[in-house]
């Protein structure tokens, strides 16, 4: 019995072989939930080269994100509906480009905060069938419509490689749904919220 609590806890502590290599979250000092009530999801952009469905990782996001104690989301529906009026081509574009138009259409479904980011890396290698190294690296932040201040950022990179429990790395996707989980801990309770800004 011991034994196999003893390989639990060794499972929860090094999860599926993944390692974090980077993880940063800041907060500015405007950082209020009394300010930002209501978060418009947009989609990710994605480094030149790397082949993902940005959408994805916006889907993800908001699945997470319902129910937080300090945010409502805006419907992903509306979201893009909005965008798609404006003509706004966002996946190639930078978060510092939106027009005052599109910035109108989006507080009048409601939104005062924009959560978006990049995916800088997802990436698999494989010695034969085998996945030896996983990665996937990726930026969020959110953005407060009314003055285009960042009031919060974030950035995780993790890695996986075979390890004595695990034969072959994590698959990519496994990575970035840690991250995006992770990233969105503290934008779900208002508690840990607190415990972090120290309020």
């Amino acid at each position: 019995m011991r034994k196999i609590f003893l390989l639990a806890l060794v499972l929860l502590t090094f999860g599926c072989g993944a390692k974090t290599n980077i993880e940063k979250v800041n907060y500015s000092k405007n950082f209020s939930p009394s300010l930002m009530s209501r978060i418009a999801v947009l989609d990710f952009t994605v480094v030149n080269g790397l082949r993902y469905d940005s959408s994805n990782i916006a889907d993800r996001f908001t699945a997470e994100l319902v129910g937080s104690e300090l945010f409502t989301v805006v419907d992903r529906k509306d979201v893009d509906k909005v965008m798609k009026e404006v003509g706004y081509q966002f996946k190639n574009s930078e978060i510092g480009t939106l027009d005052d138009k599109t910035i109108q259409k989006l507080q009048q479904i409601g939104a005062d905060t924009l959560l978006t980011g990049k995916l800088i890396s997802f990436n698999q290698d494989f010695k034969g069938r085998e996945r030896v190294y996983s990665e996937a690296h990726l930026t969020a932040k959110l953005i407060r419509i009314e003055t285009g201040e960042v009031v919060w950022s974030a950035e995780i990179l993790k890695s996986s490689k075979p390890d004595k429990i695990r034969k072959e790395a994590s698959h990519p996707e496994e990575l970035l749904s840690d991250i995006i989980k992770t990233m969105c801990v503290p934008l779900k309770t208002e508690n840990k919220f607190r415990r972090i800004i120290k309020i």
